[in-house]
């Protein structure tokens, strides 16, 4: 499936040109078979080193350590399966041509037995021969993508490691990580070894979901040493059952800089750009070597303990608030300049920090659903956004602001020159993956960066019959804005030209070549309706020009974003099925009939371009 994947390209290993992946052809963890091939048999045949003779109807000539899992589809393990060699795993579409969101449509492994799903451990190197020096280990990759792990949810399915146990590299992206249950490591257990010179374990988890995880120590991740690193991820409504245990919890913190550094570099261990949401117990001790940088950690049972004492931790430009009593504690190591500038209840004291007080928090009565734009919360509620496969609470701009320094989340980075942690050594972009601005100072606190877009904007439109109606949503052009309030458009403009009241975003409308032919009123959430002034055969071009809360505080003179929308009607057509709830009009054909042509037409481009190579 050719896609938009980033991930995928950055992270698959290098293949030959007339390679191909192993492709899983039934969802069972089946017995000996030669003739399919199950999830278990295809990791097997790669710890075995791919050899050409397939394995069990898995591999063979040319085959590489690419395993290939169907979308949307469980495949079932009733106990766990060893990966001892390099591989990645993802979920495959087939031949089809998608958009879709990474994330969405994940293939999926479920634990039927009492058991975690993966261990992974490098095979030992092999003997040498007579007269030569044993080979070095070498630690492996093991990369997952776009998969979801669903545990055995036993009351504890393993001591260790619920859904996995890593002793190598492990990069978890876009994916789900769910209902892990164990009394080390919910979800995974991080081995570490202390031999000198052995290979390091480590965990990088990237656009996932984890949710649902249950441990008496390290709820999410239990890890020897602190080397996991989470970002752009969700974390929601996972339990610790020890009242003194994090949800990330550490077994043994660094205790010298240079014991810290032979680890690794510095403060690539921790969170960062991810929203934290209803969680029970302590989220993290931030030891020496680890951060919390531009994180959303909200309506936990409890906050987070910063413990490092070699003031090599750092927790920055967060939102912390409303996690138990207190969100911040500290033990040691808290110097104003490592725990700086973040938006906090209680505890997170430090340069450029701002207690939230009586500022209201969420825009509503819940902290989850639809946003209430009449409320004078400073977020939306956590929310699903279709383009999105995480939630996470939209920052908001009011109405009631005379400037946008008003806002205590958006441009409130660190100054230039400072020496604090800026948004920009935030890998990634935000939890979205938008990219932060350059400039410090100009970044918003916690998970979102909060974007608005006045240039490239998208038409909007309907057919209709005579008699006909049309309505629109204008929620892809406000990008992350709400419409001004219409109380608020006489300050900005002073009276309407026609004298007529303000419409919610200060609504103009403005003809391309023809006089109008119909009225546009929109409302607060910004759905247009357009009513045609009679039964007109053709189409009405016109703009809608709205100011929202994003850009009526940008550097331009004109606050206005101007969308164009095309409405066309034309009389009831006896040929076409009236049940779809409307036409496609001569016009909508006409383009449908051209974007078919330029798709099929970047497919030929496409496939010329890629060559011999297989879609991976």
């Amino acid at each position: 499936m050719l896609k938009r994947s980033f991930g995928v390209g950055l992270l698959c290993l290098a293949h030959h040109a007339y390679s191909a992946p192993i492709k899983v052809t039934t969802t069972e963890d089946v017995a000996s078979t030669v003739n399919q091939c199950s999830l278990r048999h295809a990791i097997e045949y790669v710890n075995l080193g791919m050899p050409e003779e397939a394995y069990k109807g898995c591999g063979g000539k040319d085959a590489e350590n690419i395993i290939l899992l169907k979308a949307n589809t469980e495949y079932t393990l009733q106990k766990q399966i060893k990966i001892s060699k390099r591989l990645v795993m993802r979920t495959d579409y087939g031949d089809v041509v998608s958009d879709s969101v990474m994330g969405k449509n994940n293939a999926i492994i479920k634990m039927k037995g009492k058991d975690r799903i993966f261990w992974i451990e490098r095979a030992p190197p092999e003997k040498p021969a007579e007269g030569e020096e044993p080979a070095a280990p070498q630690a492996i990759l093991v990369t997952l993508v776009e998969l979801t792990l669903d545990g055995c949810q036993a009351d504890a399915c393993v001591d260790q490691g619920g859904l996995i146990y890593n002793k190598d590299n492990l990069s978890f992206q876009f994916g789900q990580l769910i209902n892990g249950r164990a009394k080390q490591g919910g979800a995974i257990y991080n081995y570490s070894s202390e031999v000198k010179d052995a290979p390091k374990s480590s965990i990088i988890i990237l656009d996932t979901l984890l949710k649902g995880n249950k441990a008496n120590e390290g709820a999410v991740i239990y890890s020897e040493r602190p080397q996991f690193y989470v970002f752009k991820s969700l974390i929601r409504e996972n339990e610790v059952l020890n009242a003194n245990a994090s949800n990330f919890q550490v077994q043994r913190p660094f205790k010298t800089a240079e014991e810290m550094e032979d680890l690794g570099p510095a403060l690539v261990r921790g969170l960062v750009n991810s929203t934290i949401y209803n969680n029970k117990g302590y989220i993290t001790t931030i030891h020496d070597g680890m951060l919390m940088n531009n994180v959303t950690m909200v309506f936990n049972t409890k906050g987070l303990i910063f413990n490092a004492p070699l003031k090599k931790g750092n927790v920055s430009n967060n939102i912390i608030a409303k996690n138990g009593n207190l969100d911040c504690q500290v033990i040691a190591g808290a110097d104003a300049k490592k725990i700086s500038n973040n938006l906090y209840g209680t505890g997170c004291e430090g340069e450029l920090g701002q207690t939230l007080g009586t500022t209201r928090l969420i825009a509503g009565e819940k902290n989850e659903g639809k946003c209430d734009l009449n409320s004078d919360g400073i977020m939306c509620p956590i929310n699903d956004y279709t383009e999105h496969a995480l939630g996470f609470f939209k920052p908001r701009l009011l109405s009631s602001y005379k400037q946008i320094a008003d806002s205590p989340i958006v441009n409130h980075g660190p100054y230039f020159g400072s020496e604090m942690m800026s948004c920009v050594e935030s890998q990634l972009g935000d939890q979205r993956g938008r990219i932060r601005p350059t400039e410090p100072s100009l970044c918003d606190r916690g998970s979102i960066e909060l974007a608005f877009n006045t240039t490239d904007v998208n038409l909007i439109g309907a057919d209709i019959f005579y008699g006909g109606i049309a309505k629109m949503q204008l929620t892809d052009q406000l990008v992350d804005g709400e419409l001004v309030d219409a109380k608020q458009c006489k300050a900005l403009f002073g009276d309407r030209p026609d004298g007529q009241a303000w419409q919610p975003g200060c609504m103009r409308i403005e003809q391309n070549l023809t006089p109008s032919k119909g009225t546009t009123t929109i409302s607060p959430e910004g759905e247009v309706t357009y009513t045609p002034n009679g039964n007109w055969h053709g189409s009405d071009d016109f703009k809608i020009l709205v100011v929202t809360t994003t850009t009526r505080f940008n550097d331009s003179n004109n606050p206005y974003i101007q969308i164009p929308v095309r409405i066309v009607q034309s009389p009831p057509n006896d040929f076409q099925n009236k049940k779809t709830g409307g036409s496609l009009g001569v016009w909508t054909f006409m383009g449908l009939v051209g974007l078919i042509g330029l798709r099929l037409r970047k497919s030929v481009l496409d496939a010329a371009k890629l060559g011999n190579t297989h879609e991976k």
